[in-house]
């Protein structure tokens, strides 16, 4: 873990419940493996769908469970590890928020995704540690990587929950209109956005 204390960001966030700071570090493609880490469980309450241009809610009521950690279907964490390494070993950035030494979080951000507009590629924050400025500190983190690449937009393939869109319209995302076609043939159901970068 030598990498991953070496590349810590200037900035720190303090942490909601005082009870310690959030911390983001830039580290390295070999710290992939920490994705196993991060409990992306929770209670699905309202799911979005796009229609005719639009976003549309609707009530919903299903628990998504922990990363299967012995297969490797889609919900698994070998699969996402598989998935987005070679995205940071060409070049995206891995982003760790933790907490008194603790990962809260993951984000993957690939500044340089298509012309001038970055991928907000992956984020998970750990069951444990939301709403408490993990998913915002990891979302300013990005984009400052972002403008430091020239992008002036931000491409997200969101899980379509509620928690999740509701997340990134407040950062002022909105509909990607067409979306990506890479990015929709890959994931056709997420909630497909983009947000201007903020310096």
């Amino acid at each position: 873990m030598t990498e991953v204390a070496a590349n810590k960001a200037q900035s720190s966030l303090p942490d909601p419940d005082e009870s310690g700071t959030i911390e983001i570090r830039q580290l390295g493609a070999d710290n992939i493996e920490l994705i196993r880490e991060i409990d992306r469980s929770e209670h699905i309450d309202t799911q979005y769908t796009v229609k005719g241009g639009r976003l549309h809610s609707e009530r919903v009521g299903f628990d998504v469970p922990q990363w299967d950690s012995e297969g490797h279907g889609h919900h698994s964490s070998a699969r996402r590890i598989t998935e987005f390494r070679p995205i940071v070993e060409s070049g995206a950035a891995l982003l760790g928020a933790f907490i008194d030494d603790l990962l809260a979080g993951i984000a993957i951000v690939d500044p340089s995704f298509d012309g001038s507009t970055a991928w907000f590629a992956f984020l998970h924050v750990s069951r444990a540690y939301r709403r408490r400025g993990v998913a915002s500190a990891l979302w300013a983190a990005g984009q400052e990587i972002a403008t430091s690449a020239d992008a002036t937009s931000m491409y997200v393939s969101a899980t379509p929950s509620g928690s999740a869109v509701g997340f990134y319209l407040s950062r002022g995302c909105r509909l990607a209109e067409p979306p990506h076609p890479a990015l929709f043939s890959k994931e056709p159901e997420d909630i497909h956005l983009v947000c201007p970068v903020t310096s």
